[in-house]
C-alpha cells in the first residue's frame, strides 16, 4: 500500500543551492498524463495517501500540477496534497489555485536573510531570501498558512533561531522542520554538521519559539516534536522517520520510474517499476527488506520507541556503517527531551499547515 507519493515535476530549478541533492536528476519535465498515472497507481486500494509535488523547482512545471491537482478532485482521490517549493516563482494565480485545491505549502528557507543567501544562490551567485520573501507574500495576501523547511548544515547549524525569527517575520508560518543534509549530489561536497551544534541549535529554535509563542499567543509546531508525541500517542510505530523505511513510500520521476525514495533516485539498487507497469511487488519487497536491515542498528538504542529511526537515505549517502548520523541523531534527541519537558504545552495541529516532508 503506497502511504506517500512524490511527484518530481521537474529536475530544473531557477536556484542553485550549495547543498541539492537533487541537481543531477534528469531535467526533464513530467507531464500531467504521467503524473496522473502515478497518482491512480497510488490510489489503486482507496486508502488515503500523502501526495507531495517536488522537483527541482515543482513551480516550474506548474500546469502539469494544475492538471494533477484538478484529476485529484474531479475524481475524488483520496490524496492529501502538498508542494515543498523554494516560492520564489510564487504568483497570486498560483496561490489561488493551490488554496482552491486545498494544497499545503512547505517554504525552503534556511535562516535569516544574510544565512539564507550563503547556501540557498541563483546562479550567478546572489542571494534568494528577497525572491523567497516575495513569494511568501503572494501566499499570505490569499490568505494561505504555511510551513518552512530548514537545512541544516555546518554553515547555519549554530544559528536555527534565525529561522524561527524569519517564521514570526512572515506571520503566516505555523510549522518549521529540519532536515540535514543530505550527502547526495552536491552535498556530498559539504561537512556535515557536528552533532554538538545541530542539539544547540535546534534547542535555542524552540526556546525561542516558545517564547515567541507565548508572546503572540501564536504557538509555532516543529515536525520533529510532532513525530515524537506521535510515537509517544501510538499513532505511529517502529520504524516511523518516513515510508520508505516500510515499502510504503514512491518516488517517481519525470519519465514515470518509480524509486523508494526522491534521494536515491536514478539508483538501480531502489528501483520499484515504472507507472504504466506498475510496482513490482518483489522489489517493493526487497528494497524495504534492505532498509530496514540497513537501519537495524536502530532497534538496539534505547530511544527508538519515540524516535522512529534515521534516515536510510542519509544515512547510506554519509555511510555511517553500523551506527547512526550523529546529526540527525542529536537532532530526534534534542526533539524527545523537548517533548518529555513540554507534554502539557501540546497543541493541536492547523489545518492547511504542510508537515515538512523532507525531515
Amino acid at each position: 500500500m503506497v502511504k506517500m507519493l512524490i511527484l518530481s515535476l521537474t529536475g530544473q530549478c531557477n536556484f542553485t543551492c550549495k547543498y541539492c541533492y537533487a541537481h543531477e536528476h534528469p531535467a526533464e519535465a513530467m507531464d500531467a498524463a504521467t503524473g496522473i498515472a502515478a497518482v491512480e497507481l497510488a490510489a489503486a486500494d482507496g486508502q488515503p495517501f500523502l501526495l507531495q509535488f517536488s522537483g527541482g523547482e515543482p513551480l516550474l512545471n506548474f500546469p502539469a500540477m494544475r492538471e494533477i491537482i484538478r484529476h485529484v478532485r474531479e475524481n475524488g482521490v483520496p490524496a492529501i496534497m502538498q508542494v515543498q517549493t523554494n516560492a520564489s516563482l510564487m504568483t497570486r494565480e498560483m496561490a489561488a489555485v493551490l488554496k482552491a485545491g486545498q494544497v499545503g505549502i512547505g517554504i525552503s528557507l534556511d535562516g535569516r536573510p544574510e544565512m539564507n543567501d550563503r547556501l540557498r544562490c541563483l546562479p550567478d551567485g546572489q542571494g534568494t531570501c528577497r525572491q523567497i520573501l516575495k513569494g511568501a507574500g503572494q501566499l499570505a495576501a490569499v490568505g494561505i498558512e504555511t510551513g518552512i523547511t530548514c537545512v541544516v548544515t555546518n554553515e547555519n547549524a549554530g544559528q536555527l533561531a534565525g529561522i524561527v525569527e524569519m517564521a514570526y517575520y512572515l506571520g503566516n508560518v505555523r510549522r518549521i522542520g529540519f532536515d540535514l543534509l543530505r550527502a547526495q549530489g552536491r552535498g556530498s561536497e559539504l561537512v556535515p554538521p557536528p552533532s554538538e551544534a545541530v542539539w544547540q541549535g535546534v534547542k535555542e529554535a524552540f526556546q525561542l519559539a516558545d517564547r515567541l509563542g507565548k508572546d503572540t499567543g501564536k504557538p509555532m509546531l516543529f515536525s520533529q516534536v510532532e513525530r515524537v508525541a506521535n510515537l509517544a500517542k501510538g499513532h505511529m510505530q517502529g520504524f516511523a522517520h518516513c515510508h520508505a523505511m516500510n515499502g510504503e513510500a514512491v518516488f517517481a520521476d519525470a519519465q514515470g520510474n518509480l524509486y523508494a525514495c526522491a534521494s536515491l533516485a536514478g539508483n538501480p539498487d531502489f528501483y520499484l517499476g515504472h507507472v504504466q507497469t506498475g510496482l513490482e511487488e518483489n522489489r517493493l519487497q526487497k528494497v524495504a527488506a534492505s532498509i530496514q536491515a540497513g537501519m537495524a542498528f536502530c532497534l538496539r538504542c534505547p530511544s527508538f520507541a519515540l524516535c522512529g529511526g534515521a534516515c536510510f537515505a542519509r544515512w547510506y549517502g554519509a555511510n555511517c556503517g553500523d551506527r547512526g548520523y550523529d546529526a540527525e541523531c542529536a537532532l530526534k534527541q534534542v526533539s524527545i527531551e523537548w517533548y518529555q519537558q513540554h507534554q502539557g504545552q501540546e497543541r493541536k495541529a492547523c489545518e492547511g499547515c504542510v508537515t515538512a516532508c523532507r525531515c
